[in-house]
Parts: C-alpha cells; structure tokens; sequence
C-alpha cells in the first residue's frame, strides 16, 4: 500500500500518484537496461573467462504426469536431504580451485519446490562459496502449483532465488486429468498470488499443445486465462508423445486418438496471434516475454553457450564438451561419495562425455541460435570461430532455403520467417 489505512492525507496521495505515473514507462524500460548494465559490469570483470549457467537437477516428484519420461522419482524423497548434501560436494568437486563466474542459476526436475528451505539453501551455499556468482544472477526454480506455502515462497526468496516457472500446462480439468497433473486452475491463481505477495515479479507459466482432445476453442480458453494473470514469461510447448510413457499407452490400446498435428499447428498459430495481441514479445520459437523478460539461463542454451549440469541425469556443455551425469540417485550419491580424480567440467558422476569437433559446434550453434526469433545466428561471429562464412559453409541448402522463404538474412544476422517458423524441424534438418 501507499499509506497507512488510517492515514489519508490528499495531498500526499496525490504527490505519490503522480510519481507513480509520470515513472511507470521508465521503470518498465529501465528493468532490462538496468539488468543489461549489471550484467556488462560483472562481465567487464571476468572478460578473460566464460561466463557460466548452472543446472540443478532435482529429481523428486509427488506424482509422475503421463507425458513425463523426464529423469524423475515418486519414492524416493527419504533420500532428499542426502541429495542435497551430494549435490553441493559435486558442485564443489566441478569448481575445483578456480571460482568461475556464474550468471544464471536454474532448479529443475522433477519438483524442486518439494525440497526443504533448508536443502536449497545448502545447495546454494556451496554455489556461492565455489562459483563467483553475478550481484544480478538470475536464479530460477521450477515449482508445481500447490506445493507451496505463502511462508516457503518467503523463504525463497530470503535464499536469492528471484524467479519461479510453474508448470500450468492447462486450465481445463478434462486436459489436466489426462496430462495427469494434480492441481486446478484455483490452485495456479492461489500459487501466482502467493509468489507475487512474498516479492517475485517475475515468474514464468507453461502451457502444452497439441494435447489428445484438446480443441482450439479450449487451447484459446487457457491462453487467455494465463494471460489474465500477467505473467512476465510464457512458455508453450508441443506435446510430444515419449516412448515408455503412459501417454503412449493410451495411445497404443485406443483409450485416445493420437495428437492432430495439424491442429497443433493451429494452435501454435492462435497463440502467436493472442500474445502480439497482449505486447509479449515472441523471441524464441517456444518462448514469449515481456520486453526485457527474457529467461536469461535459457538464452545461454539458445546462444549455445557453456553450462554446467549438476545432479542426477543432468547433461551439461563446457570447454568443448558435452556430458551426462547417472540418472539413479542412489548411484548418483554413492559416485559423489567416492573420491576420483576429474577435470573441470566433469564430476566422478558423470557417466559419458564426447569432445566436440567442429562439425558439432556448427550444427549446435546454428540450431539453437535460429531459435532466436530476433537475434537469429550472428554471420560475422560465425565467420570469425569457424572461418568461414554460412553461405560457404552450407552452400546450396542456404541458398534453397533462403529462395524458399524460411530464412532471410537481415544485418549479417541470419533468422527464421514466419514461414520458417512453422516448418522449424524442416529447416533445421537441412542444414545438419
């Protein structure tokens, strides 16, 4: 509140408004600016090394979704505490003697928001003791609705953690029941306000398309109903169906139809339509923001940049080399437990690595940075790691793709159209 209940004083609430008005436009251009300078600030200090993000995968659940075939667990929360504990030595471990700089921090799973204050805060502890992390850190945590209290989203906050991802995925019951989701939409609104009135600003909402019997009347309802909630970020994904996942069951004995692709296109299309509507900036194929909202740790994915995945089954890319780490928690401690002698960015848990070659990091850096709707892959700096030039490189497919329409080069940035948009697996799968 401005005032007191029981102080009205005119005048100063006339003052107050008009400070609030006469500054609404500059506090919301000034956010992704003043971020921008931080950022610049801390990176001025570390120019001679790579920046870093940081995945924390934490693989417990209440409940395992239909669609999920993500490394997660329902029976094993006994082994919470333990995890946390291993999973802040192989923090440790990673580090080694050199305090990197670290610029996005991401909990993931799984259901972080099911681990104590407590857990995360030893997690943490040991990031910020090992890892040189940014005064501007974006450090985010996936949450189910419902699994959180007023008094937890406080503590969250008091740990540094500045952004929240809640996993919506619809607003109709009959979707929710079959995607296999626990919560309501009363639950979702309840989980915004709560995060809102201990102090996050910030928070993204995901949805999921292309769902068996979902309508486009349907999708059209949960769009804009999550808009009604004004969340900074929106992610909508396509509903893929995994092997080994009940969704594929149902699929398989006829207890539903298989997802409609051409009406998950629609879909797709609808969306696009009602979030240029409400001013969210679609700046990545799946992602859309409001200006200056962008997730941060996600763009170092899109940018192909270097992060570290920490915990049980995470996968990780730096220095040149891609790994994974074991997925069965249990092995996950006891590797950690046991000494080993290993090289930054590998941990005794990793499982499998593989070296780059030159031939991966195009065919990385050209995927993931088409995703980029408004940066797109930067020609000169492609020129400039590779030596040579996108054109010289993918010759002929460049040149059909940009005659057909789905690319088009604009100030030696290279970006998918709106056709491209749409045929995005089509375009990428010609150029590796």
């Amino acid at each position: 509140m401005l005032l007191p209940n029981h102080v009205f004083i005119l005048y100063t609430l006339l003052r107050a408004l008009s400070v609030i008005v006469a500054n609404i436009k500059v506090e919301t251009q000034d956010f992704a600016s003043l971020r921008s300078n931080q950022t610049q600030d801390f990176a001025s200090l570390h120019q001679n090394q790579t920046m870093l993000s940081l995945y924390l995968h934490i693989p417990f659940c209440q409940h395992r979704c239909s669609y999920c075939d993500f490394n997660t667990y329902t029976s094993l929360g006994d082994l919470q505490e333990v995890y946390a504990r291993a999973l802040a030595d192989e923090v440790a471990a990673v580090a080694g003697n050199e305090r990197r700089p670290v610029q996005t921090i991401f909990f993931g799973g799984g259901t972080p928001s099911l681990m104590s204050a407590a857990s995360l805060d030893h997690i943490l502890q040991a990031v910020h003791t090992h890892f040189d992390v940014a005064a501007a850190a974006e450090i985010s945590m996936e949450c189910n609705p419902g699994t959180i209290s007023a008094a937890y989203f406080a503590q969250l906050r008091q740990l540094g953690i500045n952004r929240l991802s809640f996993g919506v995925q619809s607003v109709v019951a009959s979707e929710l029941q079959l995607l296999g989701r626990t919560h309501t939409h009363d639950t979702v609104v309840t989980a915004v306000r709560l995060a809102q009135q201990a102090g996050f600003d910030d928070f993204n909402l995901d949805l999921i398309y292309g769902v068996p019997g979902q309508t486009l009347p349907s999708w059209e309802t949960s769009v804009r109903t999550l808009l009604d909630l004004a969340p900074t970020h929106l992610s909508l994904y396509c509903l893929t169906v995994e092997p080994g996942t009940p969704m594929q069951s149902y699929i398989r004995t006829g207890k539903i139809t298989p997802p409609d692709p051409d009406l998950a296109a629609d879909q797709y299309e609808l969306a696009c339509q009602l979030m240029a509507e409400a001013g969210y900036d679609h700046y990545e194929i799946s992602n859309w923001c409001k200006p200056g909202r962008e997730c941060q740790h996600n763009l170092t994915y899109w940018r192909n940049g270097d992060y570290l995945g920490l915990g049980a089954g995470a996968h990780g890319h730096a220095d040149g080399i891609r790994y994974h780490v074991v997925k069965q928690p249990r092995t996950y401690i006891k590797r950690i437990a046991t000494p080993a002698a290993t090289t930054f960015p590998l941990s005794p848990a990793v499982k499998a690595q593989y070296s780059l070659d030159q031939a991966d990091q195009i065919s990385d850096t050209v995927i993931t940075q088409l995703r980029l709707l408004n940066e797109g892959l930067d020609m000169t700096a492609f020129e400039q790691r590779f030596g040579r030039t996108p054109q010289a490189h993918f010759g002929d497919t460049l040149t059909q793709l940009l005659d057909w329409e789905m690319v088009a080069i604009h100030d030696h940035q290279l970006r998918l159209t709106e056709k491209g948009v749409f045929l995005s697996n089509q375009v990428f799968h010609r150029l590796i």
